[in-house]
């Protein structure tokens, strides 16, 4: 059974990274899929959660009036607030590994599962100059500052969606990880072998 998170830096080619560790190891890349988990057992629909989602981001404790009453009527959860996100998030992923073969596109996985057995974590990372070029290059953006803009932009939602949901966590702390890969430096099929060869 291999579990493998990856948390990446917009742009560092973290994504295309994990789908081609699961390709290899004949593992699903999950993201979504966790909302839609988290969706299935709360017994709401894909937008309601991922709805709550940005509500809470927005720190609106409360969401809407179909995801209250969804939640009031599975087990009287009342209000979907942090706790409960998390909460859902958690057993949502747990879950999904206790399936085994798995890879985790983000989600927070790395810290869910940092005490689960086996389970191997890792972060790409780069420059957020080498970052910019790739978003311009793939997105025809007009020029790099604009492209920097985005990379900013990510960047503090990733952050703050670490601080909100995980009591401040930092999500680029080492001890997070096991692998820490500078995508600038180690080309992305070089990093898929060495997570592959990693995670075996």
């Amino acid at each position: 059974m291999t579990v493998v998170t990856i948390s990446r830096e917009y742009g560092s080619d973290g994504t295309q990274i994990a789908q081609a560790v699961a390709a290899q190891i004949g593992a699903p890349a999950v993201d979504k899929e966790v909302l839609t988990e988290m969706a299935r057992q709360a017994g709401v629909s894909v937008e309601v959660m991922a709805q709550a989602e940005e509500r809470l981001l927005a720190k609106s404790v409360a969401v809407s009036g179909e995801m209250r009453a969804l939640l009031s009527t599975r087990g009287g959860a009342g209000l979907m607030d942090e706790a409960r996100f998390v909460q859902l998030m958690t057993e949502a992923i747990k879950v999904l590994a206790s399936q085994g073969n798995i890879v985790f596109v983000g989600r927070g996985a790395q810290i869910i599962l940092k005490d689960y057995p086996g389970v191997l974590h890792v972060h790409t990372y780069a420059p957020p100059a080498v970052r910019a070029t790739r978003l311009q290059q793939r997105r025809s953006l007009p020029n790099l500052e604009a492209a920097l803009r985005l990379i900013q932009q990510a960047d503090e939602q990733r952050k703050n969606w670490f601080r909100h949901f995980f009591s401040g966590t930092d999500w680029k702390n080492a001890k997070h990880y096991h692998l820490m890969i500078d995508t600038a430096r180690i080309p992305a099929a070089v990093a898929t072998q060495i997570i592959v060869q990693a995670a075996a």
